[in-house]
């Protein structure tokens, strides 16, 4: 059911061709160019950005698009610490890489004795947030775009299975890029990894009402986890592992967006729902 409501979400439609477009786009504008090539790419180049920023790019352009300018600030409004995402923000603050260390210990424990000093790992943390285009370069389209419209009248476990597909075949062209890091992983056992994470993310989304920072915290600690070393099947069996305990605790039930998201989503997807229909009554 929701596979279909998707397909008939014409803003969703627009959304993923902009998405796609936007980065595949300026990303094979770059390699014309010469930006990205086999022995390195410039990561400070505007097409770099340009790339990387597709998703969230396209998820601000969409939210004028669908609810103008009101839409634009709620969408940004979901990015600003509440009291209530606190805990949560600690938790993944702390708990995925100890769930990535502990993975790490069982699968290869000599990886860790590459890990950087403690007083270092505590400093990489708001250095990747910096360098790493990931987290706010996707995350306000994903997780604040595409994630609320792909959750309207379906069920949340289809909704993060269909996003977490969507988010790995717009990584695809990565994998042929010999300067990217995406590379030298495994395409299939990257499939699992976004799958994985996507259904934990959205147990998240849904339990602190679409908390926008806590998905940013998630991609940056999911990306922070592979900078400072932990081996990517470490990595993949730790979300695993994470989304199983989401699966079984019943994060991702039926109903779980009316039952524990709270007002702000719902509410959130009411408007669009409303606006939509304006739209196509105006067309």
């Amino acid at each position: 059911m929701i596979a279909r409501a998707a397909a008939l979400d014409r803003p969703l439609r627009l959304y993923l061709w902009l998405a796609f477009g936007i980065t595949w786009g300026a990303g094979g504008l770059a390699l014309l160019m010469g930006v990205i090539h086999s022995g390195a790419a410039h990561p400070l180049h505007p097409l770099h950005y340009l790339a990387a920023f597709g998703p969230s790019i396209a998820g601000v352009v969409m939210a004028a698009g669908v609810e103008g300018w009101a839409g634009v600030r709620r969408l940004l409004a979901r990015v600003v610490p509440t009291r209530a995402g606190v805990p949560w923000y600690a938790a993944v603050l702390v708990g995925f890489p100890a769930a990535n260390f502990a993975a790490a210990w069982f699968l290869d424990r000599g990886s860790l004795v590459r890990i950087p000093s403690w007083d270092r790992l505590l400093w990489l943390v708001p250095i990747t947030l910096v360098t790493d285009t990931g987290p706010l370069g996707e995350e306000f389209g994903w997780r604040g775009f595409a994630l609320p419209r792909l959750l309207r009248g379906g069920r949340p476990v289809s909704a993060a299975l269909i996003l977490g597909a969507i988010w790995w075949a717009w990584h695809l062209p990565t994998f042929f890029i010999p300067a990217l890091s995406q590379s030298h992983l495994s395409i299939p056992l990257f499939l699992v990894n976004s799958l994985a994470l996507s259904v934990l993310m959205t147990a998240l989304y849904l339990r602190t009402g679409g908390d926008l920072l806590l998905m940013i915290l998630v991609h940056l600690m999911a990306n922070y986890c592979g900078a400072i070393g932990i081996p990517f099947r470490a990595e993949v069996s730790a979300e695993v592992g994470l989304a199983a305990l989401a699966l079984v605790g019943g994060g991702l039930r039926a109903g779980a967006l009316q039952a524990v998201a709270g007002d702000t989503v719902v509410a959130s997807l009411r408007s669009g729902a409303s606006s939509d229909q304006e739209n196509q009554v105006e067309t």
